[in-house]
This record gives structure tokens, C-alpha cells and sequence, in this order.
């Protein structure tokens, strides 16, 4: 892991024992590790010369672990000023690459479902703070299935927000894995009618298709950097966000079919959510999985929870208890 840091993996390995061990020998070290005194002499020597351990006074050769955050300290500036000349560098040829090929150096067309799907993988791991998207059918390039970025992206504390076609949320089964996507950490909405596709990286990049594909044929897509037009671009989807419906999960994630009738269940959020996004009774349990009749149930047992009569009257008393 810290082989990033300029560590190999043994001597990694010889670091974490002695933290374990508080001080050795070359000796101790060679029986912790079952290796060689010779290989554990020359790891020690090496973890000598970076610093990472030090000599106890005293007769016998003993070696204790630096702390690791003075340890490896120095490692990672040394690094982090590896990356700031790296990105220095890109912008650098970024600038080269703009010159030659667009005066502009505003839009860049994207054409093939190859390499749309490349700049929508590096799209999402290029961002540092959010990625905002609009979704709506067909799938142009990369289906959910495909999209492995946005869950590595999430995991490092990137925030993303989706707002998806009312459309979407009628097909069976949740071919969008919208509800895997909001258990992995995604805020998603849902909207009718959404205008068009498109995903956003900070306020510093955004990549829309522009002509749907023919059957047989291949797409093409816009990558747009900073300019007027991603100004627009964020302040729609910005201006949706704030009408759309969030797409909530309880705890499980989804409706349980044998909940007691006097507690709201864990996916009962997400059944509500449903229903406020307008979708029907048949619509929700494909969404869930369930049967028709479950949902119906389940609606009917929330109405009695709340004391309300109507479904509007349920979604108002969910709103003003908190559950959506």
C-alpha cells in the first residue's frame, strides 16, 4: 500500500513489525518476519537510511520504529511535490492541446461510445468536490452497470447529486440501480421531463450528448470546459435540483413486506418517495420489487400510522414528521 510513499512492500512489511514489537533486533526481526538474518539486516539498514527506525543506545544492535508520522513525513512531501510538478506539466500541455486544436478551446467534441465512455470515467475521477448529473433514457455510452467511477469516487468524499427522469423510475427491477447508487452515498431526485443528459465536474467541466444515435450508428457527445455555456449548464441543473423530488431509502433500502403495521418500516422512505415522484401503485412495486398488493397494504397501514384519510394527507403528515 505504502509503495506510492517510495516504500516496497517488505520493508513496509518490517516497518509495521517492529511497531509491533516497540524495538528489535536483526535477530527478532528475522523470526518475526520467518526470513533470513541477512535480509533482515539489510531491511533494517534500508529502513535506517530513510529514517523510519532508529539505533537504541546500548551493547546490542536494537532498531525502534519512528513514528509514522514523522516517519513518512518527509516521504509525502517528497510526493506531493512529485504531483504539484505533474500538474503543473498537464496544465501545461492541457493549454498546448487547446491551441491546436480549438481557438476556442471551449467545446471539444467526443465521438464513438468508446471514447465518450473514457471521458465520462475521467470526468468523474478528475472531480475533487461534486459531480451533478442529469439522467434520462436511452443509456448513450455507460450503463449503471458499467459506471465502476462513481462508487471509487463517493468512497473518497466526493459528493454527488443525480437528478433522474420521472421515466426512469417506471421501468421494472431499477435497470439504473438508482437505489444502489443512494445506498453507496448518492443524493438523487427525481424530475419529469428533464431537458437533456448531462454530467458535470465541479463548475470545471461538463460532457452532454448532442445527437442521439440511429440504430447501428455511434454517438457523439460535447465536452464543454469553462465559458458561458457550463455557467448555463450548472445553473439548470441547479434551478431543477430545487424542484425535483428526492429519491429516499431507509436503513435496509428496501420495503419490507412483513412490517409490523405499527411502526413505519426502513424502506417505507423510499415507498413515500416514490409516491410523491407521482408514480403508481404498479409502477412503485416494480420499482420495489414487490407485489401490487404489498405497496397497497403497506400505504394503507402508513395511513393508519399518521391518522391521515388520503394519501396526500399521508404524504403531508410523512413531510412533517420527518421521514421524507
Amino acid at each position: 500500500m505504502l509503495e506510492v510513499a517510495g516504500l516496497t512492500a517488505t520493508e513496509e512489511t518490517a516497518y509495521r513489525a517492529l511497531l509491533h514489537l516497540s524495538a528489535a533486533t536483526d535477530t527478532e526481526l528475522a523470526t518475526a518476519l520467518g526470513t533470513g538474518l541477512s535480509q533482515a539486516a539489510e531491511l533494517l539498514l534500508a529502513l535506517e537510511n530513510r529514517g523510519m527506525v532508529t539505533l537504541v543506545p546500548g551493547g546490542v544492535r536494537r532498531y525502534r520504529p519512528a513514528p509514522p508520522d514523522l516517519a513518512f513525513g518527509p516521504l509525502v512531501q517528497s510526493r506531493e511535490q512529485e504531483l504539484r510538478e505533474i500538474r503543473a506539466r498537464i496544465t501545461l500541455l492541457t493549454n498546448e492541446y487547446r491551441s491546436t486544436t480549438d481557438p476556442t478551446g471551449f467545446v471539444e467534441v467526443v465521438h464513438g461510445a468508446k471514447a465518450i465512455a473514457q471521458r465520462v470515467d475521467q470526468l468523474q475521477r478528475n472531480a475533487t468536490t461534486e459531480v451533478r448529473g442529469l439522467v434520462k433514457p436511452p443509456v448513450v455510452a455507460v450503463s449503471a452497470q458499467d459506471n465502476d467511477a462513481e462508487y471509487d469516487v463517493l468512497a473518497q468524499g466526493v459528493r454527488y447529486r443525480v437528478i433522474y427522469d420521472r421515466e426512469l423510475l417506471l421501468l421494472p427491477e431499477d435497470p439504473y440501480q438508482v437505489s444502489e447508487a443512494v445506498a453507496h452515498g448518492e443524493e438523487a431526485r427525481v424530475s419529469a421531463d428533464l431537458p437533456l443528459k448531462v454530467a458535470i465536474a465541479d463548475d470545471d467541466l461538463a460532457l452532454l450528448p448532442v445527437v442521439e444515435p440511429q440504430p447501428g450508428a455511434e454517438p457523439t457527445a460535447v465536452l464543454v470546459h469553462p465559458n458561458g455555456l457550463l455557467d448555463a449548464l450548472i445553473a439548470l441543473f441547479e434551478t431543477l435540483w430545487q424542484s425535483a423530488t428526492p429519491i429516499l431509502l431507509g436503513a435496509g433500502g428496501e420495503l419490507d413486506e412483513n412490517a409490523d403495521s405499527g411502526e413505519p418500516a426502513e424502506g417505507d422512505m423510499r415507498l413515500l418517495s416514490l409516491l410523491l415522484a407521482g408514480l403508481t401503485d404498479q409502477s412503485i412495486a416494480a420499482q420495489l420489487g414487490l407485489s401490487t398488493r404489498t405497496v397497497q397494504r403497506r400505504l394503507h397501514d402508513l395511513i393508519k400510522i399518521t391518522g391521515a384519510r388520503t394519501r396526500v394527507q399521508l404524504i403531508w403528515q410523512a413531510t412533517k414528521r420527518g421521514w421524507i
